[in-house]
């Protein structure tokens, strides 16, 4: 009796982590505070902790970006060139229609990064022209070799210039109607909003959690705008849970397990609810069983055995030397769209400021 009590751990300074979505988080608050009048901490589950799932905020920013500048009917006027979805009609033709109503978050990721570079690319030629009148293009620009420093210089100038920083977008705003430019300024917008998505994103590629966390509160802001308010109250919570309510020890287990690397290369860092999805995609729909079988007790029962099958197919798979052992594909070659969307930002002067001429997006 004594050895098997010597090997009891009390519960008192250890936590179970809980990572998803919101809904998950919704159910353990809901299972927390129906425990809350129990007699102990076991019986009160308070080793419990929910934690915010990182790919399910980056998919909120994301419909984020799709309710500001594309689910608004204004926002598809047919005749407005400088609008989000007539860069959609452009980088993906066949797919307006989806992308209009309901894009889904890969559709929308690569929308956000594509159109992102095309205008930052423009915004380079801006300034490249202004530093020299013969930079006629960006091509002539990289001949010319410019230095590290150089660059460095045009981003930093192009940051503050071609982005809605601090209270330059409502300085804007204020001026008469005559000496305004919507496009532009709907433009800098644009581009904020781009800019902080990117950053959310490499961050968590890259597994910089403190990065990560300083996006946190201008997206709070942007989710509440755009109606989305739990996640907005959720990542307020986050903040306020781990820089100020958690101990340190908890607080830094859970920031340094929020992102995980399964493939253990560079710039493959995924939020833990990445890899459950992940799980479930195999769980429900390929080892789930089909039409009859496919019932919550067979999932139940052959889950554990989820990695057993997927290393079996893939042994089958290289024992036969069988071609296309993986569903990545190489990325789209978008060079033709990306010149073909260029030419309009050039003809349109998307990124330009057109002193007295009120252009109505």
């Amino acid at each position: 009796m004594d050895e098997h009590n010597r090997r009891l751990k009390a519960v008192d300074n250890h936590v179970l982590l809980f990572y998803g979505d919101l809904g998950v988080g919704e159910r353990i608050e809901s299972l927390l505070r129906s425990r809350s009048a129990e007699a102990t901490q076991w019986r009160k589950l308070q080793n419990v902790v929910y934690t915010l799932g990182l790919f399910h905020v980056k998919m909120a920013a994301a419909d984020a970006i799709w309710r500001t500048f594309i689910e608004p009917i204004k926002s598809r006027n047919e005749s407005d060139e400088c609008s989000l979805i007539a860069d959609v009609k452009i980088l993906r033709p066949k797919e307006t229609i989806k992308i209009s109503t309901k894009p889904g978050f890969r559709r929308m990721h690569e929308v956000i990064l594509h159109s992102g570079i095309v205008s930052r690319l423009d915004c380079w030629r801006l300034e490249a022209e202004k530093m020299n009148l013969k930079f006629d293009s960006l091509a002539a620009f990289a001949n010319s070799n410019p230095t590290w420093d150089q660059l460095k210089a045009m981003a930093t100038n192009m940051c503050l210039k071609y982005a809605a920083r601090g209270s330059k977008i409502t300085q804007m705003r204020s001026k008469p109607e005559a000496n305004r430019d919507k496009v532009n300024e709907n433009m800098l917008l644009r581009s904020e909003m781009f800019l902080l998505y990117e950053e959310l994103s490499y961050a968590m590629n890259e597994g910089d959690i403190g990065r990560v966390e300083t996006c946190f509160l201008p997206w709070a802001f942007i989710l509440q705008a755009c109606g989305k308010h739990k996640y907005a109250m959720a990542l307020r919570k986050y903040l306020r849970d781990i820089h100020f309510r958690y101990p340190k020890r908890l607080a830094r287990a859970i920031r340094m397990h929020i992102l995980v690397n399964p493939t253990g290369k560079a710039g493959k860092f995924r939020g833990v609810d990445w890899w459950v999805e992940h799980n479930n995609l195999y769980l429900k729909r390929i080892y789930g069983g089909k039409f009859s079988n496919h019932t919550k007790a067979r999932i139940l029962k052959e889950s554990p055995l989820i990695g057993t099958f997927k290393n079996a197919r893939i042994q089958v798979q290289k024992m036969f030397k069988m071609g296309k052992l993986t569903s990545k594909h190489s990325g789209a070659n978008m060079q033709r769209s990306f010149s073909i969307l260029s030419a309009k930002y050039i003809q349109h002067q998307k990124n330009q400021w057109t002193y007295n001429t009120l252009r109505d997006p």
